[in-house]
């Protein structure tokens, strides 16, 4: 009834993270007052039999997390935040298919002050966020100006906050269960290298059915925001963490020159098809770590100047092996095959990384996300500075190819060609750049020489096409797919507005048809 339609949600505040959450577990149990519940059982839970009321287990309802990123203005000093100073939150945000609304589930209030980064887990209720930022005070005179707050890892536990034994509730709460020592082991402390870019579950638990929910065992990846903060991978399998893997780019001065790379944080995409391989955005190049080496080894491979300006993202194809989507300060989409061309940082003698597919037009300032559809890599996700969100079928380089009948009708009427230029700016179309000549970027143009030897990107085709375009309200921070339902994603802009889109079901059918 909706599929064609986007919703929003204003929180009119300050945000840069979201993540979509699992839907309940099937052995939740129902609230007592449920009519479903059994009256001759004392605890008011029922059976196991009792548990379709849950409208958690509606398969109709998706879920989304959303991290605010309001500066603090309190004192350093201060014990115990102003009732009117703005704090900081978890939001937890509900999608409900059959009524076409979002509704705001939970508020859970968020000590450690800015959400820099954060990754829910996607097996239980828990979260981990990175916190912290700049003290803005609040005096006048001389002593007026910025401190840095401590930035913190911490896994937390989102819990109601219900006192089970006087039936009193104390509202939503961030329950600390353990704090990830990200940073601490720098040989220089200025505070900057705590700061986390990127969050990342292991791949492994997505997958894992005998997960017990009511145990913190897996594996946490913690991507430092810029270079002068490390990359480590963490064991919570006990009531603390133990780092197991780490690399820390050395760093005399401590936290790096500011750059035009630094204005984003590093990401990283972790392989679900070999668990030990990591690939991790640096600059202009993306380079790839095996976490079976030692701790502090160079990465075993790099793809050289994959953007110009920097990478922004990185994300690898659930159903396809060595194929991983990029993002840029270019405002370019490139899809990438990684069999046989990741060179060696040392080696300058092996080919440049082979191309499989370059989308241009779609953005007029930097891409700042690309997220692969987890079910059906045809569908590709992103958003940009300029403040649009787009969702693509690329099909050519995808692990089911749809059938191209070459139909430029269908080009024309269902959508934009990958390979074009629009009217909102961008790169343009290939063909456009070379003509002019000047637009050519030399390690662009190398890499187009690739793509016309190959024959990868050079012919337009009509499966890859840009399926529908968002005008989010600000600058777009983030987007995620629904972890409910692979036809349905969300976006979010930096002013705290989000959106959940239905992927159209022209699109849908074409795909599963």
């Amino acid at each position: 009834m909706f599929s064609s339609q986007s919703i929003d949600y204003s929180l009119s505040i300050p945000t840069r993270c979201l993540a979509s959450l699992p839907s309940r577990s099937p052995s939740a149990k129902p609230p007592p007052s449920s009519p479903t519940a059994d009256e001759n059982d004392q605890d008011g839970w029922g059976d196991d039999d009792s548990l379709q009321f849950d409208d958690a287990l509606n398969e109709d309802t998706h879920r989304f997390l959303v991290g605010t990123a309001h500066p603090s203005i309190s004192k350093p000093d201060d014990n115990e935040a102003s009732e009117d100073e703005e704090n900081n939150q978890l939001h937890v945000l509900s999608y409900h298919e059959d009524s076409h609304e979002i509704t705001l589930d939970a508020s859970y209030p968020h000590p450690n002050g800015e959400v820099w980064a954060m990754a829910p887990h996607p097996k239980n209720e828990t979260v981990v966020t990175c916190g912290g930022g700049v003290y803005l005070s609040g005096e006048e005179g001389a002593a007026s100006g910025s401190k840095l707050m401590e930035f913190k890892t911490v896994l937390w536990k989102m819990s109601n906050g219900d006192d089970e034994d006087f039936g009193l509730s104390s509202g939503p709460t961030l329950e600390p269960l353990i704090t990830i020592p990200h940073g601490e082991s720098a040989a220089v402390q200025t505070g900057w290298e705590k700061r986390v870019g990127c969050i990342l579950w292991s791949p492994a638990l997505s997958s894992d059915d005998s997960f017990d929910e009511q145990e913190v065992t897996a594996s946490l990846l913690t991507v430092g925001w810029d270079a002068s903060s490390p990359i480590s991978l963490w064991d919570l399998s006990a009531s603390c963490a133990v780092e197991t893997w780490s690399y820390n780019k050395s760093t005399e001065s401590g936290r790096s020159r500011y750059n035009l790379q630094s204005a984003l944080p590093r990401r990283a995409s972790w392989d679900p098809h070999e668990p030990t391989n990591i690939l991790c955005t640096e600059n202009q190049d993306i380079i790839a770590y095996d976490t079976r080496s030692a701790a502090g080894a160079d990465g075993v491979g790099v793809i050289q100047n994959a953007h110009r300006y920097g990478v922004t993202s990185v994300d690898h194809n659930r159903l396809q092996e060595h194929v991983v989507v990029t993002s840029g300060m270019d405002g370019v989409v490139k899809f990438w095959d990684l069999r046989m061309h990741l060179s060696s940082r040392d080696d300058n003698c092996l080919p440049p990384a082979k191309i499989l597919k370059t989308v241009r037009g779609g953005h007029s300032h930097w891409v700042t996300r690309a997220s692969y559809n987890p079910f059906y890599d045809q569908l590709v996700l992103s958003g940009g500075t300029d403040g649009i969100a787009n969702l693509w079928r690329i099909s050519s380089c995808s692990s089911a190819p749809l059938l191209d009948f070459a139909d430029d009708e269908e080009v024309n009427n269902s959508g934009e060609d990958a390979n074009e230029g629009d009217d909102d700016g961008g790169d343009g179309n290939w063909a456009g750049e070379q003509e002019a000549g000047s637009l050519v970027d030399p390690v662009e143009d190398e890499h187009r020489d690739e793509e016309k030897k190959e024959g990868t990107s050079s012919k337009p085709s009509s499966n890859d096409i840009r399926v529908s375009r968002y005008e989010c309200s600000d600058t777009t921070a983030d987007v995620c797919w629904s972890a409910s339902d692979p036809w349905m994603y969300a976006t979010l802009s930096c002013d705290g507005s989000l959106a959940v889109h239905h992927v159209p079901s022209k699109e849908k059918y074409k795909i599963l048809l």
